[in-house]
């Protein structure tokens, strides 16, 4: 072998072998997420990566649309605010956004997690939701998550009751995620906005595609103020997802 051959050789097996270390870190860093909707194993985490050809990385630009264009797809009630006292939401959220990992699934903050009381809390206002419309809400397993129980319309109204920017999720609206307290919910395109713009959240990578664009990871809260912040959030989420259904009752 040539010496420019044996240079062309080496150079090769360096790049692949940084190429393997780099895709090993990552899929270290995919199961060490814990359990989710993809399986934590190679095949989940190649799964994740060929999504990425579908995915988005501006998730904290508050409304990369025409919302006017939009209404077909999103309902009558895209446009408006659901949210019932709006001035905490007005508010920044202190400190800077959680460290999201890039993957498209899961999608998860590794900083700022809520403590297991406040989950305690927040799954406790998701039973009361459905507790107190339980002609149009149930509170099953995530379609989504797997095991994680989640707020999604009756499964006895039927497919055809969905509206449009629930089809991709099953009628599900709302789910907490166990190991962070993160919560993904369905906001009219105006309340998720409102949410980017005041630094409470943001969208799904896959949103504005396979997941629509009101499609909001809500970061965790971290003490009571967030975590009213949080509940007016989940009620604007339910009330929009309902609206045209059935009029909601406030848990």
């Amino acid at each position: 072998m040539s010496t420019a051959g044996g240079y062309a050789t080496a150079l090769v097996a360096a790049a692949s072998a940084t190429l393997l270390l780099v895709a090993y870190r990552d899929y270290r860093a995919y199961i060490a997420l814990g359990p989710h909707g993809l399986p934590d194993t190679l095949w989940g985490w190649y799964t994740q990566l060929k999504l990425s050809r579908y995915a988005r990385k501006d998730t904290t630009v508050p409304a990369p649309y025409d919302i006017e264009a939009e209404k077909e797809r999103y309902g009558p009630h895209a446009t408006e605010s659901f949210l019932q006292d709006s001035s905490s939401l007005r508010q920044l959220r202190r400190g800077v956004r959680p460290t999201i990992p890039g993957f498209v699934a899961p999608q998860r903050q590794l900083s700022a997690l809520a403590s297991p009381e406040m989950k305690e809390q927040m799954n406790d206002f998701l039973r009361a939701l459905v507790a107190a419309n339980p002609a149009v809400l149930q509170h099953e397993l995530s379609v989504l998550e797997g095991l994680v129980p989640a707020v999604q319309l009756k499964s006895h109204l039927g497919v055809a009751a969905r509206p449009v920017f629930l089809k991709a999720t099953k009628g599900e609206m709302i789910h907490v995620h166990p190991p962070d307290g993160s919560t993904h919910l369905t906001l009219s395109l105006a309340d998720s906005r409102s949410v980017i713009e005041q630094g409470w959240g943001q969208r799904h990578r896959l949103s504005g595609g396979l997941l629509g664009w009101g499609y909001t990871l809500v970061y965790a809260p971290r003490d009571e103020r967030e975590f009213d912040v949080w509940k007016g959030l989940v009620w604007a989420a339910a009330r929009y997802c309902c609206a045209g259904i059935q009029e909601l009752k406030h848990p």
